[in-house]
């Protein structure tokens, strides 16, 4: 999606405004996306973790100048999500310290100890990392690969 020329990004930002409002909600961009990226199909988390940080205003719309943004968001946060997939061993869809501390140096997670970076990361205090606190982490540069 990087290399697109500028025709190719008009034509697949017609593909996802598909009413031709000049906005893409939720569900646009979700049907579009499975549409033109099958192979995103399955991952709904990375859908919806590239809609929510696209959406800065929070008006729940993706415009025109924001779209760059959401593809850019899609393919980071494929690769946090198999980056998470990878730590997540019993596939619950959340980390716990076990987990995390067993591939964390893997990731090249900024930190003096995998406790602390843990702790860091779980935002809420709830023993897991959860694949948005792992966005967050890694989004605001607590990783260095």
């Amino acid at each position: 999606m990087k290399d697109l020329t500028h025709d190719d990004a008009e034509n697949l930002w017609k593909t996802f405004d598909y009413n031709g409002n000049g906005i893409l909600s939720l569900a646009e961009i979700d049907r579009a996306i499975i549409q033109s990226f099958p192979q995103y199909a399955s991952r709904k988390p990375v859908i919806m973790r590239a809609y929510k940080a696209t959406d800065a205003s929070k008006d729940g719309f993706v415009d025109r100048k924001e779209f760059g943004r959401l593809m850019s968001y899609l393919e980071n946060y494929d690769r946090f999500y198999t980056q998470f997939q990878k730590l997540d061993k019993d596939g619950d869809h959340r980390v716990d310290f076990a987990e995390f501390s067993k591939g964390w140096k893997s990731l090249g997670l900024d930190g003096d100890s995998a406790r602390s970076t843990f702790d860091q990361i779980d935002k809420n205090k709830g023993g897991y990392v959860l694949f948005d606190e792992f966005c967050a982490a890694l989004a605001s540069k607590k990783m260095t690969k």
